[in-house]
């Protein structure tokens, strides 16, 4: 007993000493979650990724993969990773089954024919997307013309979002929509904020912010003509575009710009590339060959990774830069290219 006593209180002065050095190095290991969709050129899902076929850095510093993990979220998905659909349905989760999905709607208020022309052809092929929705799919619809306007809640109505989608190319004030079940966004957005929203990069803050609440990965379709604002000659981002961008990284919100402009090139689609490049999205036109965009953002749907990342010992605070690559050849990657401390 008594050399027992001896001996504990030998290695007191250590232990104590271990804790202080903890205490005062104050260690945190930060760890962050990327949503991230990897394919081949032709836009089919690349799968049976390991952590160690990606590469991450942080800041430009490399970062450790700590775990991948495969998200199927198509029926044909789910088949092929070996998920029934009877399992999927009876598993319970923080986030919502199935896909959500924000249609976000560019209407020009000028009514510049190259715009309203390639809106109102495009639209057809819209109906193809919202005929290819699952059954656990749910779909919110805005338009933009001089403000934000929320057309739809979350829904799965096939025949609400066709309309809701088709009324977008009206310059008029839609009634409040109905309140969907949850997931909802009808109780997170202001009217009068939303009228006050006189910029795209302004409505997509408030469509950020209203879908923090809601927990998982959400997948924004921007049917568009442009954005940023030409400038001597170059276009350069809205003042309020870091703020949109910061809004939608947090809400795990990637966006898929769908240029409708009836045209080879207009400047103001550089500001649809980036947005959709800085949340993990793409780009695409669909004036010539539209069925190609679609069915690419299709087949990009299908599924997703969530990589768990160690953060390296970057010494910035703020703003971080994210750069992800898998180390295997005919392969294109999607992911968010920033991050921001909380």
């Amino acid at each position: 007993m008594h050399r027992f006593l001896f001996v504990a209180a030998a290695l007191l002065p250590a232990l104590l000493s271990a804790q202080e050095i903890r205490s005062g190095e104050e260690i945190v290991v930060e760890r962050i979650l990327i949503d991230a969709r990897v394919t081949n050129y032709g836009g089919e899902p690349v799968l049976d990724l390991r952590p160690l076929d990606f590469e991450v850095k942080i800041d430009g510093m490399a970062a450790r993969v700590e775990s991948v993990q495969w998200i199927p979220e198509t029926a044909a998905a789910r088949f092929q990773a070996g998920v029934d659909e009877e399992t999927f349905a009876s598993q319970e989760s923080d986030a919502p089954k199935g896909r959500l999905f924000i249609y976000f709607i560019q209407t020009d208020f000028a009514r510049n024919k190259a715009r309203i022309g390639g809106q109102m052809k495009f639209l057809s092929f819209a109906d193809q997307m919202i005929d290819e929705l699952e059954a656990w799919d749910r779909v919110a619809v805005f338009s933009f013309d001089s403000h934000l306007k929320f057309r739809l809640d979350f829904s799965d109505d096939k025949s609400e979002i066709k309309e809701a989608i088709h009324s977008a190319i009206l310059i008029d004030e839609p009634p409040p929509p109905r309140i969907a079940a949850n997931p909802s966004l009808s109780r997170r957005l202001d009217r009068e904020e939303m009228k006050r929203a006189a910029s795209p990069d302004e409505a997509l803050i408030l469509i950020g912010n209203a879908l923090r609440h809601i927990p998982g990965p959400k997948s924004m379709v921007l049917f568009g003509w442009g954005l940023g604002i030409l400038s001597s000659g170059r276009v350069v981002m809205h003042h309020k575009y870091p703020i949109a961008r910061q809004s939608l990284e947090s809400s795990r919100v990637t966006v898929f710009a769908l240029d409708m402009t009836d045209a080879d090139y207009h400047d103001l689609e550089v500001g649809l590339g980036k947005a959709a490049a800085d949340t993990g999205g793409f780009y695409a036109k669909t004036h010539i060959f539209p069925k190609i965009a679609v069915d690419r953002l299709q087949r990009t749907l299908s599924g997703h990774y969530e990589l768990e990342v160690r953060k390296p010992p970057t010494k910035k605070r703020g703003t971080h830069t994210i750069e992800v690559r898998v180390k295997k050849k005919g392969t294109y990657v999607l992911a968010r290219t920033s991050y921001v401390d909380r």
